[in-house]
């Protein structure tokens, strides 16, 4: 049986139909035609799509007017997921001789738009190139054509797609340029080649000076080679463009600092981290930094509980209460580690990145959203809790 969508989208193509048909002047054809169209409509609300393209096709032959009853009913096939249907239809209008010029492009833009679905992308793309070489549908075959390219990683002719989208469109395009730059420096850092990946990244950065993921790489190739001093001027440079970026960044930071004896440094950072981020990671730093001098921290935790609560900071909080003396003579302390373990399986079961223009939640970094296929919207959730 059809689904209730698309029950009802027969009714405004029965009437579309109906009414092409009835201008027909010759009363022989317009009786054959109104015969058709009863059968048409009820092979669709019968299930029998095959028999109603047939019954379409045959109409078509007498009235060419149903050319955007064609369209219609292959758009709905495709909606459906029945591809193979919009093709057909597709495929018999574009093939049809007597078409105005704007029908028979629109027709290929249908049928190009019907093997991206199926998944026979190299015609799809031959449909959009000759689309674009014609000056038809320039930007939405361009758009088409990148994507295509994306969705089989092939980032160099994904870079070009999106060099020709820029200039139909008359939009930057550079931010997903970078992205693509930077997907090739990945695959070269996975490869070791090293210089190479690095050239890539300073590439992207050179489409998009603003582009967080290329600073973090940056900093995470330099790291790798020693120059500490080098990888923290491209990890500060990814949390000074986006702030949401402080859990990725302070710890290597920290890594870095401590690599060159700059123990200040970091903690002037964790400062202006402070002003310029409503993350609490910084408190939890803080702390561990006192403790590791001798100095109690649970004063400090309590600072942060009370100005940014949150799930990292209390976790922090319930180890530090466990440590006090007059707390394990009490026997308190086994029911503050029950409760920190808890909390921290809690915490590794919360997704810890959201993307900006989705919503979508995923437990691990994705530089393009799973959701909405979104470039550099996903970044670290705001961990502080709000009532």
């Amino acid at each position: 049986m059809l689904d209730p969508l698309f029950s009802w989208l027969l009714l405004p193509l029965g009437m579309a139909l109906g009414w092409a048909l009835a201008r027909r002047r010759s009363p022989a054809v317009t009786a054959i035609s109104g015969e058709q169209l009863g059968g048409l409509i009820g092979q669709i609300a019968s299930d029998d799509p095959d028999q109603a393209i047939a019954a379409l096709n045959t109409a078509a032959e007498l009235d060419p007017s149903t050319a955007e009853l064609h369209l219609q009913l292959g758009r709905m096939f495709r909606k459906r997921g029945e591809v193979d249907r919009a093709l057909r239809v597709h495929e018999a209008l574009a093939t049809r001789g007597g078409l105005a010029p704007a029908v028979q492009l629109r027709a290929r833009y249908e049928l190009a738009q019907d093997y991206m679905s199926a998944g026979v992308m190299d015609r799809a793309e031959q449909l959009f190139t000759e689309l674009a070489g014609q000056g038809a549908y320039a930007v939405e075959a361009a758009e088409a054509i990148r994507t295509i390219h994306e969705q089989a990683r092939e980032w160099r002719p994904a870079i070009e797609a999106a060099r020709r989208l820029q200039a139909v469109k008359g939009e930057s395009q550079s931010a997903a340029i970078a992205q693509y730059f930077c997907e090739l420096a990945e695959e070269a850092r996975r490869e070791k080649r090293t210089d190479e990946a690095i050239r890539l990244v300073q590439q992207a950065l050179g489409e998009d000076r603003t582009c967080v993921r290329a600073h973090l790489m940056l900093g995470e190739l330099r790291e790798a080679a020693g120059d500490h001093a080098a990888a923290a001027r491209a990890y500060l440079k990814a949390f000074e463009h986006d702030p949401r970026f402080l859990p990725d960044v302070i710890e290597p930071l920290q890594r870095c600092f401590a690599a060159n004896g700059d123990r200040d440094g970091f903690l002037l950072f964790l400062k202006d981290a402070k002003e310029m981020s409503s993350s609490s990671l910084p408190f939890v730093a803080e702390a561990r930094l006192l403790a590791e001098t001798g100095v109690d921290p649970l004063d400090h935790l309590v600072q942060g509980l009370e100005s940014r609560p949150s799930r990292a900071v209390l976790a922090e909080f319930l180890e530090a209460l466990e440590r006090q003396p007059n707390l394990i003579d009490s026997g308190l302390g086994r029911p503050a580690a029950s409760l920190r373990k808890a909390l921290l399986r809690l915490m590794e079961a919360t997704p810890k990145y959201q993307c900006s223009h989705c919503g979508f939640t995923p437990k691990q970094m994705f530089w393009q959203c799973p959701g909405c296929k979104h470039w550099g919207t996903t970044a670290p959730a705001d961990d502080v809790l709000r009532a």
